[in-house]
C-alpha cells in the first residue's frame, strides 16, 4: 500500500511545479539582444559605423546619405542636362531632390553658367520655337509654359501676329474636323475653348473660327 504522507509530498510538488509554469507563461517574452551599429527592425535610424566610429545615416535602399560636394552635384547636373534641355530652376529643383546643400547648388549652376552648359535664354528661345511648331500654341500659352520651367518670355523677340493667326486657323481646323458629329453652336463653343486655353487671342480665336466653318450645304 502507499504511504499517505509520501503520496501528500508528491501531490504538494506537482502542484508548486504547475503554479510556476503558469507564472512563466504570464511573463513577456524577452526581446533577443541586438548587436551594436544593427538597425532595430522597423527603423529607418542610423546603421552601420563609419571609420571613427561614429553612426551613418542610410538611405531605403541602404547607401550612406553623405553630404554632395560641388564635383559630385556637377555631375548629377550636367547628366540631367545631357537628357534634355533644362533650365536654371529646374537644374535646382533636380539638386535640391538630391539633398545637396543651397551653396553647392548655386556654385554649380554658376560653374555650369560661366561653361556654357546652361543658357536660359537661349534654352526659352528654342522651346518657344518647339511650342509654335510643334504643339500649335499661341503667344500667351507659350509665354505661361516658360514661365513654368522657369525661362523669361521677355527674351523672345517681338511675336509675329499674322504667323500666330495662321496657327490659330491651322489648329481650329485641325480640331474642327474632329467635332463632325456636334452642331455648329457647340462646335464652335467648344473650339473657342479649346484654343483660349492654348493661349491665342481673341482676335485670333474669332478669325480661327470663321475661317474653320465648313463651307458648302450640311445635311442632318
Amino acid at each position: 500500500m502507499s504511504d499517505p504522507g509520501r503520496l501528500a509530498g508528491v501531490t504538494e510538488l506537482s502542484s508548486w511545479i504547475a503554479g510556476r509554469d503558469e507564472r512563466a507563461d504570464d511573463q513577456p517574452e524577452a526581446e533577443a539582444p541586438v548587436e551594436p551599429g544593427a538597425p532595430r527592425r522597423g527603423s529607418r535610424g542610423r546603421s552601420g559605423a563609419g571609420s571613427r566610429g561614429r553612426a551613418v545615416e542610410r538611405d531605403d535602399d541602404g547607401a550612406p546619405l553623405e553630404p554632395i560636394d560641388e564635383e559630385a552635384a556637377r555631375s548629377i547636373a550636367l547628366r540631367a542636362l545631357g537628357r534634355r534641355g533644362a533650365s536654371r530652376l529646374e537644374l535646382d529643383r533636380a539638386l535640391a531632390k538630391r539633398d545637396v546643400e543651397p551653396a553647392v547648388r548655386a556654385a554649380v549652376l554658376d560653374r555650369l553658367v560661366e561653361e556654357r552648359y546652361l543658357d536660359d535664354e537661349q534654352l526659352a528661345r528654342d522651346e518657344a520655337e518647339r511650342l509654335r511648331e510643334r504643339k500649335q500654341l499661341g503667344e500667351r500659352g507659350i509665354a505661361a509654359a516658360l514661365r513654368q520651367r522657369g525661362l523669361d518670355p521677355a527674351v523672345l523677340d517681338e511675336p509675329d501676329r499674322d504667323d500666330e493667326l495662321q496657327r490659330a486657323i491651322d489648329a481650329a481646323a485641325e480640331r474642327r474636323r474632329r467635332m463632325g458629329s456636334l452642331d455648329d453652336e457647340t462646335a464652335e463653343r467648344r473650339l473657342a475653348g479649346w484654343l483660349q486655353r492654348r493661349g491665342f487671342s481673341g482676335g485670333a480665336i474669332r478669325i480661327a473660327i470663321e475661317r474653320s466653318r465648313p463651307r458648302g450645304p450640311r445635311f442632318r
